[in-house]
C-alpha cells in the first residue's frame, strides 16, 4: 500500500521536536526544529522518499546537540535509521570529556562522510543546503560582521569546510547530483558576503 506519510517518520519528527524544544537557531533565533524539518523537505524534493532516510534526517542532530543518546533511540528506530544518525553525528568531546576544537570535529566528520552510506551522504548534503539557505536568509537582516561572529571559525575556513564536505558527501552517485549542484550554487552566493 502506498501511503503519503509514515508512522516511523512521524515518530522521528515528534522525538526531534521534543528533544530540540528549548533550542534556537544561532543567527535567526527561530525554533531549532525548523532545521531538521527543512532537511526533510529538501530530501523529498530531491527524490529521497525512503522512510529510514527521512526519519534519520529528522533525528540527525538529536544525539549531537541534545541530551538524547543512541541508547534512547534503540528499540524505537531501526538499525538503518540509527546507522544514518551515527554517520551524521560529530564527536564533540574527547574520550576524557574535553571539548574538541571546531577544526578537529569538522576534519573527522569529512573523513566519515567519505566512507558513509548513500543515505547519510544525502542527509549531509541536504543539511548543508539548508544551512547555506538559512545563512543567506540571515545575511539579509543582519550586519555582516555580526553574522560571521556566530561561527566557531573565520569565514574563509567555514567556506573551505563547506567545499570539502560537499565534495566528500557528493561523490559517486547520480541521485546526489542535484543536491551537490544546489549546495555549490548557494556556497558561491555566500562567498560574495564574506567580509
Amino acid at each position: 500500500m502506498d501511503t503519503l506519510h509514515s508512522p516511523v517518520v512521524e515518530n522521528a519528527i515528534r522525538v526531534a521536536a521534543e528533544a530540540h524544544k528549548s533550542q534556537k537557531r544561532k543567527s535567526s533565533g527561530i525554533p531549532y526544529i525548523a532545521h531538521p524539518m527543512g532537511v526533510c523537505l529538501i530530501l523529498v524534493k530531491a527524490g529521497f522518499h525512503e522512510e529510514s532516510i527521512l526519519a534519520a534526517a529528522a533525528l540527525h542532530d538529536v544525539v549531537e546537540d541534545t541530551a538524547l543518546t543512541f541508547e534512547d533511540l534503540e528499540g524505537t528506530f531501526s538499525d538503518e535509521v540509527l546507522q544514518y544518525v551515527r554517520e551524521m553525528t560529530e564527536e564533540k568531546e574527547t574520550l576524557e570529556g574535553a571539548k574538541r576544537s571546531w577544526r578537529d570535529r569538522k576534519r573527522d566528520h569529512i573523513e566519515v562522510m567519505q566512507q558513509a552510506s548513500l543515505g547519510a551522504r544525502a542527509i549531509e548534503l541536504a543539511d548543508k543546503l539548508h544551512n547555506l539557505e538559512a545563512m543567506l536568509f540571515d545575511l539579509q537582516t543582519e550586519d555582516r560582521a555580526e553574522f560571521w561572529g556566530h561561527f566557531g571559525a573565520p569565514p574563509e575556513e567555514i567556506v573551505q569546510y563547506y567545499h570539502s564536505m560537499i565534495e566528500a558527501a557528493g561523490q559517486s552517485d547520480e541521485r546526489l547530483v542535484p543536491l551537490v549542484k544546489n549546495c555549490l550554487s548557494r556556497l558561491d552566493e555566500l562567498q560574495k558576503h564574506m567580509p
